[in-house]
């Protein structure tokens, strides 16, 4: 994941001009990209159906 983030910060610090002080900005910038994609792969849990509610006869 380190290496990842790594290579996505240096993409965008050089597609930027490799501007100097800002590495910060970079490395949280492409920690928001790989986590965003991240987050599109995970799938909404399934809605379950409703129970049925059991009918107890009176034993009287």
């Amino acid at each position: 994941m380190h290496e990842d983030i790594q290579q996505r910060a240096y993409l965008l610090w050089e597609a930027d001009g490799r501007p100097q002080g800002q590495d910060q900005s970079y490395w949280f910038k492409a920690v928001a990209e790989i986590a965003s994609d991240a987050a599109k792969t995970i799938k909404p849990p399934r809605k379950r159906a409703p129970r049925a509610k059991k009918v107890v006869a009176n034993a009287a």
